[in-house]
């Protein structure tokens, strides 16, 4: 799987390899969930919904999840640990940082040495991470739909439809003490999409 991926990143512009790499990253995890069937109740949520199904010009760091019905029988750290597991048996040298709060559970897998090993950074130790979070007590009322998804692997996820993901966006624009560059950006994308501007005119009718 290694030589694929650096395949992958030969056919790459130098300034783009890292997101590439991250995004390749993110698609393996992905598979690896997809695997372990949490996609009958994990729903992709954020920016990386947008880049895998709409294809939005803009990498995105985090894997951003919902659950449609909250549960407590999430097993988070365990379904982390298996997909961890599945880049161990393929030589990736992985560590784990998670924790959970009352309403999210969140971790960090991360690729230690890999940049180095692919020509991407001179530190052998420097590490490169994709961060998994899922949001278990969410406001009520998503609307959630399946789609395959063909990005370096393919991957059959439940996510928020459009119109969830445009409301969750507008929340995080109005809601976030901070403002982000890259909630302005996915914003200005959705205004921008016809598809959108048709939901809201349907909305008012």
């Amino acid at each position: 799987m290694k030589d694929f991926l650096r395949e992958i990143l030969d056919n790459q512009p130098a300034g783009a390899r890292r997101s590439v790499l991250r995004e390749y990253l993110q698609a393996r995890v992905l598979q690896a969930l997809q695997d372990q069937k949490v996609f009958t109740t994990w729903a992709l949520v954020g920016g990386t919904a947008l880049r895998f199904l709409f294809h939005i010009p803009r990498y995105s760091e985090d894997l951003d999840f919902s659950l449609p019905t909250p549960s407590q029988s999430l097993e988070f750290r365990s379904v982390i640990d298996r997909v961890a597991a599945v880049f161990g048996a393929e030589g990736y040298e992985i560590g784990i940082k998670a924790g959970v709060t009352a309403a999210v559970a969140g971790a960090f897998i991360r690729f230690r040495g890999l940049l180095h090993e692919l020509e991407l950074s001179p530190y052998p130790d420097e590490t490169i991470s994709v961060k998994v979070e899922i949001d278990t007590n969410p406001p009520a009322g998503a609307g959630t739909t399946t789609t395959v998804i063909r990005r370096h692997v393919t991957v059959r996820l439940m996510h928020h439809d459009r119109q969830s993901l445009f409301a969750g966006k507008l929340h995080a624009v109005l809601t976030r003490q901070y403002t982000k560059g890259r909630d302005l950006y996915d914003l200005a994308w959705y205004l921008a999409d016809l598809q959108t501007q048709l939901d809201l005119l349907a909305t008012r009718s």
